[in-house]
């Protein structure tokens, strides 16, 4: 049986869906734009700007449908150490297993991740997925990167700040200690 290659550009900025319904089985390849519109759809969302390029290659058959996807891009997020929001690089590659019989379990794919379809539908959204990948694609502490001698790119202003900040916390706790409260004792008592 000979394989039907099928490329599919997603024109629609708000649509992250693939119609497997109408696909025949076989290879087909979608190409999806994510940008600032998408990252508002999700209330709270962490990320307020970005552009992301997604790839998908998909491989339908009876049962089920093989998504290899790839993201590339960047995202506005903020600086955990000076708040300022810069962009960050992401790059992700997954694989989704889409089944269209809804009884499928983790464990007849793997390590995939698995998405059941209820009987009756022809598409799965893609966009929540896309989402979250992309979150998980980032690095838990997110700062800006250094500049090409090392330096951070933080705003300065925050920086001298947090640096005045962390002194002071440390000449306050040092004066709460009760070590530093025995010295003053023991010194008091040697003069008497």
């Amino acid at each position: 049986m000979p394989t039907l290659h099928l490329n599919v550009t997603m024109n629609n900025q708000y649509s992250y869906d693939i119609a497997y319904g109408s696909l025949p089985q076989g290879k087909h390849t979608f190409e999806f734009e994510v940008n600032d519109a998408f990252f508002r759809r999700f209330e709270g969302s962490e990320i307020s700007e970005g552009q992301v390029s997604v790839h998908v290659d998909a491989e339908k058959t009876s049962n089920f449908m093989a998504l290899q996807l790839g993201m590339e891009g960047s995202v506005k997020v903020a600086c955990d150490r000076c708040l300022d929001e810069f962009f960050m690089p992401v790059d992700f590659e997954g694989t989704l297993t889409v089944c269209f019989s809804g009884d499928a379990r983790d464990d007849d794919f793997s390590e995939d991740e698995v998405m059941n379809m209820k009987p009756g539908d022809t598409e799965v959204d893609l966009a929540q997925y896309i989402y979250e990948s992309i979150c998980l694609s980032l690095p838990m502490q997110r700062l800006h990167p250094n500049d090409d001698e090392g330096v951070s790119t933080c705003n300065k202003e925050m920086l001298a700040k947090l640096h005045e900040l962390q002194e002071e916390a440390q000449r306050v706790k040092s004066e709460n200690s009760p070590w530093s409260k025995l010295s003053a004792g023991s010194t008091a008592h040697s003069k008497a």
